[in-house]
């Protein structure tokens, strides 16, 4: 839920309260504030005499009674530790981070049920590990060749996309079109600027010939980035250098935290959860907790929503409690236990609009689903919620990464025989959802989630016509609450339609901010309250939400505060609007989906020279209990085209117009009237009529020693001419003198490099010509250095190793000169300095020779 600064503020002060506390005893766990406070802590109650710190514990008041507010009150009873917990030690509860496991070295073999630190992560492997092989986080090293585009104004370009350009590849951020990566203006190296390319580095391009005879496979060979190798027909490119695995294995590397014991301190519900409910938030990270068995027994509130869960911090992806308590240890999970002892239960809710969500602070996948995994099995939960708002509900990248570890981990429980309930929680508008909102669920359906339930803020329109202070009785605030819910049906009715209107007020929930809200002006009176409720009960909502417990009590008259409502006793007393949205919850449990969604198969990727009439194949879509299906088929980006049986299994279009090198990227969702899931295929369309012309590139720099040979080899991507088919013209200085010419059809030239007292540099072109005519030209410089004694070197390795290319000469550290060898193994010089420095290296002979 949204916090202003202001609230946040109130958080950290612990600013007293006009009304009496509401928060009963409760276990030690670092509580701060002017407020009264009783705990427990090592078997005995303590007050605090005045304000007290965090820092202090009560474990050492008795030696420190002059700086240390806590006093012993009397001994704790059984029934209070175990229903409390008793903490005995002054250390709170961390993140949760594992600082006893050593950083993973790529360089070393791992056992099975090795444990490692990677990017602030622990990692755990589930079988022996060769170095070079899998790395935690990372996915496998292997990838599916395919030649990169050349950047073109007038394609449309999505995140994830890549070109190259003058020899340079790029990925693009987010959408762009006619923006040239090239230009340092468009280019985001750190990902903050704002501008959608981020340059990769040199392009690695294979002729037509590599290509075509790429060698097989051979697990036992060390291979070093950018090795291109055949696979089960298919070409593959290394992304890192690695060994031991195919490009089909899975990585045994998994996400891994110590939840030990924390299934036993949370306990286990005893009942499931209705299909109508009142879960108030609770903010789990205030120093005051309420008292949730005490709130069951007194106020018939027996469930509540537990918030937030985010990552350790925008880099880190650990799961915590607002990025300061640990999800595994932490010791007010005793009041969960307690509640759910009596009958209660809760849920948790991911995200919020402060710090990072685990969507952007992991950017693994597998990581994410195992997190979401993990925090269900251990937590005991029935219920997950996801909140998403502020700046994270724009951040396509989170949104469609929390929605594909969501659709992972549904399928676990699938198999597994769990539901597990998922709500989505999102801000909204009297209008309805925003349309980023929309997106988010448009996002979730694509990728097959299965929603339990959508829960809108009722709260900080920004609305004019929610402006309510000062109009208690008029519903103002909510009549915007109901009209949001109005408007949500229909958006929720359009993104389902196979679903009843039942069906569709069964999954919308509304959470309103009771008291003042955080947008001056605005008022949630217990009138409005009243109306929620009953629109709620008339239409048959799936939840009633309230941010917050703490804040359902009186308190400073018109202060928006996170520990009370802002109104006056006699306005709304102590839990007045949980008395009014309690009665919602019903007895009988809501009801488990047993359908399982169909599989959507939008058929393989297709290539086409020149006009056609392609066909879009989705029979292959499945569907476990053989329901019957209905097919949609959607453009979802290229050149503008129109679908002929967009709602049948096999769909059509014409390319008429043909647009050189144009990717036309097709949505299939499938639906069999209860779920459904969306595939997605591409057709590339090559236009044989307008042809593609070739692109040529050179080695930067080669450097060559006077007297000696040297070899320049073009390499050429085009893809409408053979390369038996493409003619070179080299054209080279006055004094560079050169080989017998190896023909016209050659990508290769021996120069002889001539004899200089001085380190001379020349510039060499290259141009082709395929066989429509079209051309394109490279340029190198060649640097023939005079001969020098034998002791005379560039560098000290590994001082400047980026630089290092064919011909660099180094010092290494046992005293000799070494040479980076000619292509293609003068990449292994500037990369794994710990395998191939010179004369150290345990494979520095691929990569050097000694002179």
């Amino acid at each position: 839920m949204r916090m202003n600064k202001i609230t946040q503020m109130l958080c950290v002060a612990g600013l007293t309260m006009a009304s009496a506390s509401a928060f009963a005893l409760e276990a030690w766990n670092g509580q701060e504030g002017g407020d009264t406070f009783e705990v427990i802590f090592d078997g005995s109650v303590y007050s605090n005499a005045w304000w007290v710190g965090a820092t202090n514990c009560p474990g050492t008041a008795e030696q420190d009674q002059g700086a240390n507010p806590w006093r012993k009150v009397r001994d704790a009873s059984a029934t209070e530790m175990s229903q409390y917990g008793n903490p005995t030690v002054c250390e709170i509860a961390g993140d949760g981070t594992q600082n006893n496991y050593v950083d993973y070295d790529s360089s070393r073999d791992y056992l099975a049920g090795d444990i490692v630190l990677a990017n602030g992560m622990t990692y755990k492997t589930s079988k022996p590990t060769p170095a070079h092989s899998f790395a935690p986080a990372e996915n496998n090293p292997w990838v599916v060749y395919a030649p990169t585009p050349v950047w073109s104004s007038s394609a449309t370009y999505n995140q994830g996309d890549k070109v190259q350009k003058d020899g340079v590849m790029y990925e693009a951020l987010f959408y762009t079109i006619n923006n040239d990566p090239s230009l340092t203006a468009n280019q985001n190296p750190d990902g903050n600027n704002g501008h959608p390319w981020k340059p990769l580095g040199p392009v690695q391009i294979y002729s037509q010939d590599q290509i075509d005879n790429a060698p097989t496979l051979n697990i036992d060979t060390l291979y070093p980035a950018n090795s291109l190798v055949k696979y089960n027909g298919k070409n593959y490119q290394s992304s890192v250098i690695v060994q031991k695995v195919k490009p089909d294995d899975v990585s045994p590397w998994a996400v891994y935290m110590d939840w030990s014991g924390t299934k036993e301190r949370v306990g286990t519900p005893k009942n499931p959860w209705p299909a109508q409910f009142y879960a108030p938030y609770v903010d789990f990270t205030l120093n005051m907790q309420p008292d949730l068995v005490g709130l069951a027994k007194n106020q018939n509130v027996n469930h509540f929503t537990m918030a937030f869960m985010v990552a350790k911090d925008a880099n880190t992806c650990v799961p915590t409690w607002g990025t300061a308590y640990s999800v595994t240890n932490y010791a007010q999970y005793s009041k969960i236990k307690a509640l759910r002892e009596a009958g209660g239960d809760i849920m948790v809710s991911i995200g919020g609009a402060n710090n990072a969500p685990l969507a952007a602070a992991c950017n693994n996948v597998n990581d994410l689903q195992q997190h979401y995994y993990d925090i269900v099995e251990n937590l005991n939960l029935q219920v997950l919620d996801f909140d998403i708002e502020g700046n994270w509900l724009a951040d396509k990248e989170s949104i469609q990464r929390r929605n594909a570890a969501v659709k992972l981990v549904q399928d676990r429980w699938a198999a597994e025989g769990r539901h597990i309930g998922v709500w989505y929680t999102l801000p909204v508008l009297p209008t309805g959802l925003t349309h980023e909102g929309m997106e988010v669920l448009q996002d979730a359906k694509d990728q097959g989630v299965v929603l339990t339930g959508i829960n809108v803020m009722a709260m900080d329109y920004g609305n004019v016509q929610c402006q309510s202070a000062n109009t208690e009785g008029q519903n103002i605030h909510g009549k915007c609450a109901t009209s949001a819910i109005d408007n949500l049906f229909t958006q929720v009715k359009g993104l389902y339609p196979e679903k009843s209107a039942a069906q569709v007020y069964a999954m919308l929930g509304t959470t309103p901010m009771i008291g003042y809200n955080d947008v001056q002006g605005e008022v949630f009176y217990l009138s409005d309250a009243r109306l929620v409720y009953q629109q709620a009960k008339d239409y048959g909502l799936g939840m009633i939400g309230a941010w917050s417990v703490a804040r359902d009590q009186p308190g400073v008259s018109g202060q928006v505060s996170a520990e009370h409502s802002g109104m006056t006793p006699e306005q709304a007393p102590m839990y007045a609007y949980s008395e009014i949205f309690a009665p919602i919850t019903s007895g009988s449990p809501a009801p488990v989906e047993t359908n399982t969604p169909p599989v959507a198969n939008a058929g393989i990727a297709q290539q086409v020279n020149g006009t056609a009439v392609i066909t879009l194949d989705g029979s292959a879509s499945t569907d476990k209990e053989g329901d019957t299906l209905t097919y949609q088929w959607k453009q979802v980006s290229g050149p503008a085209v129109t679908l002929q049986n967009s709602d049948a299994a096999k769909a059509t279009f014409s390319v008429a117009q043909p647009v050189t090198n144009a990717v036309y990227t097709f949505s299939l969702t499938v639906s069999d009237g209860e779920g459904s899931t969306t595939a997605q295929t591409s057709v590339n369309v090559i236009d044989a009529s307008k042809p593609v012309a070739p692109s040529v590139t050179l080695e930067s720099t080669y450097t060559v020693t006077s007297g000696e040979s040297l070899t320049l080899t073009a390499k050429v991507t085009d893809p409408d001419t053979q390369a038996a088919d493409l003619h070179y013209q080299w054209t080279n200085p006055a004094g560079l003198p050169v080989a017998p010419a190896q023909g016209a059809a050659s990508n290769t030239e021996v120069i002889n490099a001539p004899q200089v007292t001085v380190d001379t540099r020349f510039t060499v072109d290259v141009t082709v010509t395929d066989n429509t005519g079209l051309t394109d030209t490279a340029t190198t410089t060649i640097l023939v250095k005079a001969k020098t004694a034998a002791g005379d070197y560039e560098y000290v390795y590994p001082q400047s190793s980026e630089k290092y290319v064919a011909g660099t000469r180094v010092l290494g550290s046992d005293g000799g000169i070494y040479q980076c060898k000619p292509f293609p193994y003068s990449g292994w010089c500037s990369q794994a300095a710990w395998a191939y420095a010179p004369a150290t290296g345990t494979n520095w002979q691929d990569a050097w020779d000694k002179q």
